[in-house]
């Protein structure tokens, strides 16, 4: 949707994920030592080779292999499908997760949406771009979001207050990490990408729903409603659904227009 612990993975915002099954990657000097060490492994290893035999030519190429696949950050792309009345189209959602943080990309046809984020869901920086006249780069510094770049082919560079709260974009991962700690409300920034505007937002988990898995049969799926803050709650509210299992995302339903507007959603496709 367009806004919108230890590692298990995942990918949306349309915008959530981790997966215990996967293995959390290495480290710069963990990435060191096991160079090093291959090194060493390699020499060993062409020491028990005649000097004329032709595995000693593959020895090195296969260490290099073993070394790029354990340094490879732990990554998932999913597809999701938004439908809006008789209009939809799939989109994929991807997150690669390094050690003390998670980059989400979804790419929406002529939209591209990526951010980084802390594992724990909290956003540090985003970026827009539609071609041919929009990229924008967001970053937090304290309780200010600085905007720069093009937006509808006008220069931005301007700075948004805010307060303590965490940021949160895209939605579908941030929220994501709030059920996995089995968080029970969470109150946060998020930006509209529409219009950037900066809006102040909570989210409850509403508790256990069944609903249809995309195999057959029915998922059991934790539900989390989000809504504006304060006053402004009782006007919009959308809702998020994902997997009890492993946190996956799985569906999403909410209105983006004023009354009368056909209601949005979007269901998780493959996996």
């Amino acid at each position: 949707m367009t806004s919108n612990s230890s590692p298990k993975t995942f990918i949306l915002d349309t915008n959530v994920i981790p997966l215990d099954s996967f293995a959390r990657p290495c480290t710069p000097s963990t990435r060191r030592a096991l160079r090093t060490r291959h090194a060493g492994q390699s020499t060993h290893m062409k020491s028990f080779l005649p000097d004329n035999s032709p595995l000693r030519a593959f020895v090195p190429f296969c260490l290099a292999l073993l070394i790029l696949a354990t340094a490879s950050p732990a990554s998932q792309i999913l597809r999701y499908r938004e439908q809006t009345g008789d209009d939809s189209f799939t989109f994929s959602w991807r997150a690669d997760w390094e050690r003390d943080s998670v980059t989400v990309i979804q790419n929406q046809g002529d939209e591209i949406f990526s951010s980084v984020n802390t594992t724990e869901g909290t956003t540090l920086s985003w970026r827009f771009i539609k071609q041919p006249d929009t990229d924008v780069r967001t970053e937090r510094k304290g309780d200010r979001i600085h905007f720069s770049g093009r937006f509808a082919g006008k220069t931005i560079d301007r700075t948004e207050a805010i307060d303590p709260r965490p940021w949160y974009q895209p939605l579908s991962f941030c929220l994501q990490r709030m059920v996995a700690r089995e968080q029970s409300s969470a109150d946060f920034w998020t930006i509209r990408p529409d219009t950037l505007e900066v809006l102040a937002m909570q989210a409850k988990n509403a508790g256990s729903a069944q609903i249809p898995s995309i195999n057959g049969g029915a998922e059991r799926t934790e539900k989390v409603v989000i809504q504006l803050d304060g006053l402004m709650s009782a006007i919009w509210q959308a809702e998020y659904w994902f997997r009890s299992s492993d946190n996956l995302f799985l569906q999403y339903r909410g209105t983006h227009g004023p009354p009368g507007t056909d209601e949005t959603r979007i269901r998780l496709v493959t996996h």
